[in-house]
């Protein structure tokens, strides 16, 4: 029955996502529509950080045609949530976990869900983290490196996984001298053949589509991180993310002196001394924050979610460590399991109650606004016109222009000027049919409106409700467009 609460959630998830979705659905819009990997207008680019699920939602959209994009996405992320769940139960032999335990893991992965992020690639990357990890342990190396490619597809640093899997092999034969250099030799092969499949069959396509591998966004976050604009993830997660990590745990002002963080470090000590497979993930987490630290990228919110994901389970470990502890010391069976549910229960009424908070989520709150200026250029222009924003998600996907993005994320030639911190390039570079213009982004935009040419070239010719009550966009043509 735990397994039907994320297709509830699903069910009362808003339409209005991040903007951020809504980039990677406009490439799933676009597939479906049999246009291929454009944002609506040629040429194709690798605009958004995660192929495979866009391949899927598109796909999905094809074969649903009736059913919106939005809705499959979100629908999309939550089957992935509930497979996590099936996963850790099917692989707990291979996880030494009983079904106890298991189930226990599972009802905490489903207590503590990323509700907001649905839509997004972070329950399809977890899914596969998950299942490349249970498929190494369960000795199926071909397959798990098959997974860890479709990881990478997903979201690069999937890749670390790639190297997680390989270093444990080796500890694994170096540990069991049982097993002959051939076995060594083959499980390797195994791995890397798994991964090389998915993983070179794409590359085709993309250098054949895009004329590069890798998907610009990383080279336009990367710029972004350079520019000085964008705070980095070792910034973001020790001030403002992990602060606020089990704070409904917290038992008192002390930020980490919370029962979250306690049972997290009681899990870590169960697979120090016991529970020695799930190291992998420690290696893993570790490998993707160093990572990201040396590429020094603009980190965005939910750049935190694998290592939040990573620690649950370690949460979990710690909750299963203390029920062992009460079942193993309290001398009545029945006291011990009656305390041992009810600790469980009141744990997970706690981590419950992000989700009882998103039950009230009405999604992105700049949505409807941004629904009302892509309907306001549905009306009011030509799809071959082209519009200049710096937000693109919502104008990509609810409208059929040509969207000219100025934070270089689906635009190469723009990148390398974000870098320098100049979003003004791309502006004057490609001289777009229409600008919007909203205020809140005057810290990167202001040159554009005081530049003398500016108002020479581009007159106003609407003002709509922006995000904010004090905020209006204004819509401008340039002169000559006709």
């Amino acid at each position: 029955m735990g397994s039907l609460i994320p297709l509830w959630i699903a069910y009362q998830t808003p339409v209005f996502l991040n903007d951020d979705s809504y980039i990677t659905l406009t490439y799933a819009k676009n597939i479906a529509n049999g246009d291929g990997f454009v944002f609506n207008h040629p040429p194709a680019t690798q605009g958004t950080t995660t192929p495979l699920f866009t391949i899927f939602v598109g796909y999905l959209a094809k074969i649903l045609p009736t059913v919106n994009i939005p809705t499959l996405a979100v629908f999309f992320s939550a089957f992935c949530w509930i497979g996590i769940v099936w996963i850790m139960f099917l692989f707990r032999k291979a996880w030494e976990l009983s079904e106890c335990q298991a189930v226990i893991i599972g009802f905490v992965i489903i207590a503590s869900g990323f509700v907001s992020f649905l839509g997004m690639e972070a329950y399809l990357f977890a899914f596969l983290l998950v299942m490349s990890f249970s498929l190494f342990q369960n000795k199926n190396y071909f397959l798990a490196g098959f997974a860890a490619g479709f990881l990478f597809l997903t979201r690069g640093e999937g890749v670390l996984v790639l190297f997680v899997l390989l270093l444990f092999n080796a500890l694994f034969f170096l540990r069991h001298e049982k097993f002959s250099q051939s076995h060594a030799i083959k499980s390797f092969f195994y791995i890397i053949l798994g991964f090389s499949i998915p993983v070179s069959l794409w590359f085709i396509y993309a250098y054949g589509t895009f004329g590069h591998l890798l998907p610009n966004t990383l080279a336009a976050k990367s710029a972004q991180g350079q520019s000085g604009l964008w705070s980095s993830l070792p910034h973001r997660l020790t001030y403002e993310w992990i602060p606020v990590w089990g704070k409904q745990f917290q038992i008192a002002d002390v930020s980490f002196l919370n029962w979250w963080w306690l049972l997290i470090l009681i899990g870590v000590g169960s697979v120090i001394v016991r529970h020695r497979k799930w190291l992998m993930f420690i290696i893993w987490i570790v490998a993707y924050i160093v990572g990201y630290t040396i590429l020094q990228v603009a980190a965005y919110w939910w750049y935190q979610l694998p290592i939040l994901f990573v620690l649950q389970l370690f949460f979990a470990l710690g909750l299963v460590q203390i029920v062992e502890w009460l079942t193993e010391y309290i001398p009545s069976q029945k006291i011990s399991i009656g305390i041992s549910i009810s600790f469980v229960m009141f744990t997970l009424f706690l981590l419950s109650k992000p989700i009882q908070n998103y039950a009230n989520y009405q999604g992105d709150t700049r949505g409807e606004s941004y629904v009302r200026l892509s309907e306001w250029l549905n009306e009011n222009t030509q799809p071959s016109e082209s519009v200049a924003y710096i937000e693109i998600g919502y104008l990509g996907f609810y409208t059929s222009n040509r969207i000219i993005d100025l934070a270089g994320l689906v635009e190469p030639t723009i990148t390398p000027h974000i870098s320098e911190g100049d979003f003004t390039w791309g502006f004057w570079q490609y001289e777009p049919d229409y600008y919007v213009y909203l205020p809140d982004f005057d810290w990167a935009l202001t040159d554009i409106r005081t530049n003398p040419e500016f108002d020479r070239w581009y007159q106003p010719v609407a003002e709509l409700p922006g995000p904010e009550e004090t905020t209006t966009f204004v819509i401008y043509k340039r002169a000559d467009s006709n």
